[in-house]
């Protein structure tokens, strides 16, 4: 049997997980994140938790699935990145030009657009022309395109962006720049906008493009070393990334199309909440994943995760499938601050894993959440990741007392508190931006919180809010690496077809789907995945003729007639109703796009259970602790996961100490853990 790898790697820790399904046995490690070179404390925590399983020596094949963060980071960070753009002449700012709206605010006269990623000496067009159907009106004028390219050769490009107008009509221009690229630019990587984004809506488009073409050399080379390594370590099967849809492709997939392991990290966490959430029989709920550098918050409904067509990276479109997630900066590294008019700030910088918070002793010089935790007593100095890294408060105490408390007249313990409590109040509006701003009230949902630092948290939040319910994991600081076992290969595909779906030919649609269901049953075998195994997925974007925007419906698997349209019709229009509170019933529909998803069988879950028993639980100890503004410390008593079996119950208040996270259970809310050990804690005092 396959032991399966799990791999994510976060700001400040990589988290880990090994399976052996055949054995029934699951493990966990975290290992400090290694920001000068990822693959190093991959390949330290995949060896160490290779010899904690005994399984170094003797393993037999070994699949590797992987989520990071790398793709996002290099985007935020602007790395200094020279890559060329090719567009239609006459089209070269199409990315200074962007959208006619200022975002967010119509009235800050202090608004200024986003640097294009690509400068305007470095795009360049190109004499064609190819119209919204796909007919070819100008001929592509090869000599110039040369032309054009030794220029951007001479100018440093180290990655191509092709995008040509109305190439998603038709890409036999861009094509043909590719192979004229590979002849004047041989061992630049190219990107067209047709193999990334085979869609309308120019800017878009060309942002996606040019996103793809930025990160494409540096995942390249991450991707290529990260493999080879790994097979000098006995991996030997074929790697697999997490992408942004919720889905997993090959190490040589992502290369290509690296813009689609955007958000690849928190997406894992998505998927493994959402798993978590079908086991234990929780359809509704919100997760919350809080790391040592962010917090990551999405919603997850009848069983779905939401998702959207159009998103965005570090502020710049992406027209790629992603799950929708909301993402601050607060997490266990978010360091505290006293603005310039006296306000306590809570991030969004962070210490990250070096220094890291004042308490790990690596030099750090500023307060953080993880300081604050500690003075609070939420943590323990001695046991902190299993015992791993010991926590210094005596260094907390210290800056926190230099850098908040006496600059604001305030206790230790009261500016603890106050961080705890701005923090948490980012949070909250967090949750509430993925559901009370859809109009989805959170309070029927389940909050699961995980990451490293987000039981933590998870219970105080809930509460803040008025949700009743939360679910920590058995593995709570592992869950992303968790979901990447808990995905299935996935790989979508669209092509923009705007008609009338009232005149629309119905077999000439069907015939567009079956080549797209043969392309993505291609692309999902060229992964290594077996034919009977894929699945496939068909959906259909329509919207009222006149709007910018439009909605997805799934689609049946059966041939698309004259009757599956008007069947459409009626569905479009009360899809219209429920998202936007209206209908307009004599209004004419257009189809937008055609959208097929290839996916392979999920697999099965990655937690083993246990049987449960009668067993009372007994504290490891009890500790001071801070809880809430002008309280005094109480003691609280103190459990160890290790020690906790299912059909456990416990009171609160309390503190679960796990091996790579701590849960706050607060006073009137009452734990009980099912046959996985997952904690389901409910409230018991209204």
């Amino acid at each position: 049997m396959t032991l399966q790898i799990g791999v994510d790697t976060g700001g400040t820790h990589t988290d880990i997980v090994l399976l052996d399904r055949s054995a029934g046995s699951f493990h966990t490690l975290k290992v400090p994140t290694t920001p000068e070179d990822l693959s190093i404390g991959i390949l330290n925590g995949v060896r160490r938790i290779l010899a904690e399983a005994g399984k170094l020596e003797e393993r037999g094949p070994v699949a590797f699935h992987y989520g990071t963060t790398l793709v996002t980071n290099i985007i935020v960070e602007e790395q200094d990145m020279p890559i060329g753009l090719l567009t239609t002449g006459g089209f070269r700012d199409v990315l200074a030009i962007g959208r006619a709206v200022r975002k967010p605010n119509i009235y800050d006269i202090h608004w200024r657009p986003q640097r294009p990623l690509v400068p305007r000496a470095m795009r360049l067009g190109v004499p064609e022309r190819i119209n919204h159907k796909g007919e070819i009106v100008t001929a592509l004028d090869e000599k110039a395109a040369r032309a054009e390219m030794r220029v951007l050769r001479e100018r440093g490009a180290v990655a191509i962006a092709v995008c040509l107008l109305n190439a998603y009509a038709n890409p036999v221009h861009e094509r043909r720049l590719a192979e004229i690229a590979a002849e004047e630019l041989p061992g630049v990587p190219v990107t067209l906008s047709s193999d990334v984004a085979r869609e309308f809506r120019e800017y878009e488009r060309t942002s996606t493009t040019v996103l793809n073409a930025f990160v494409m050399a540096p995942m390249i080379a991450h991707l290529d070393g990260l493999a080879g390594r790994l097979r000098e370590n006995g991996v030997q099967r074929t790697p697999f990334i997490m992408r942004g849809n919720g889905g997993i492709m090959s190490f040589d997939l992502a290369k290509t199309l690296p813009a689609a392991v955007t958000h690849s990290g928190p997406v894992a966490g998505i998927v493994g909440g959402n798993a978590l959430a079908r086991a234990t029989g929780i359809t509704d709920a919100i997760t919350f994943d809080m790391g040592g550098t962010s917090s990551d918050v999405a919603l997850i409904s009848d069983s779905v995760p939401f998702s959207t067509t159009r998103g965005k990276l570090a502020g710049y479109p992406v027209l790629l499938p992603m799950l929708d997630l909301v993402t601050i900066g607060a997490g266990g590294g978010s360091i505290a601050w006293v603005d310039s008019g006296g306000g306590l700030k809570v991030g969004p910088r962070s210490a990250g894993s070096v220094p890291g918070p004042a308490c790990y002793g690596q030099g750090g010089e500023n307060p953080t959440v993880t300081d604050a935790n500690l003075l609070c007593g939420r943590l323990n100095g001695d046991f902190f990741l299993n015992g791993d890294r010991v926590l210094r408060k005596d260094l907390s105490e210290q800056v926190m007392r230099d850098k908040i408390a006496g600059p604001l007249g305030l206790s230790v313990e009261e500016a603890a508190l106050g961080v705890l409590a701005i923090a948490e109040a980012h949070m909250v509006n967090a949750i509430k931006l993925v559901s009370v701003q859809r109009g989805i009230d959170p309070r029927g949902y389940t909050l699961i919180g995980f990451g490293g630092a987000g039981p933590l948290h998870a219970v105080s939040l809930a509460e803040a809010i008025g949700m009743d319910r939360v679910l920590i994991p058995a593995a709570p600081g592992n869950v992303s690496a968790s979901g990447l076992l808990s995905a299935e290969v996935r790989h979508d595909i669209v092509r923009t077809r705007v008609l009338s779906l009232e005149t629309a030919d119905a077999s000439a649609i069907d015939q567009g789907y079956a080549a797209l269901v043969e392309e993505a049953g291609q692309a999902l075998l060229d992964q290594s995945v077996p034919a009977e195994a894929v699945q496939i997925l068909r959906a259909i974007d329509l919207r009222y003729r006149g709007q910018a925007y439009e909605l997805t419906l799934p689609l049946p698997s059966d041939p698309i007639t004259a009757d599956t349209l008007i069947q459409l019709a009626g569905r479009f229009h009360a899809e219209h109703a429920r998202v936007y509170g209206y209908q307009l019933d004599h209004h004419a529909i257009e189809i937008v796009n055609l959208r097929v998803t290839g996916t392979s069988q999920p697999p099965a879950l990655p937690w083993p259970s246990h049987s449960p028993t009668a067993s009372a639980p007994v504290a490891a100890g009890h500790r001071l602790v801070l809880h809430g503004i002008n309280a005094a410390a109480t003691e609280w008593p103190v459990y160890r996961f290790t020690e906790i079996t299912a059909g456990v119950e416990i009171e609160g208040p309390a503190i679960v100490e796990y091996p790579g996270s701590t849960c706050v259970i607060l006073p009137g809310w009452h734990a009980t853990w099912d046959a996985w050990r997952h904690a389901h804690i409910t409230k018991t005092v209204r």
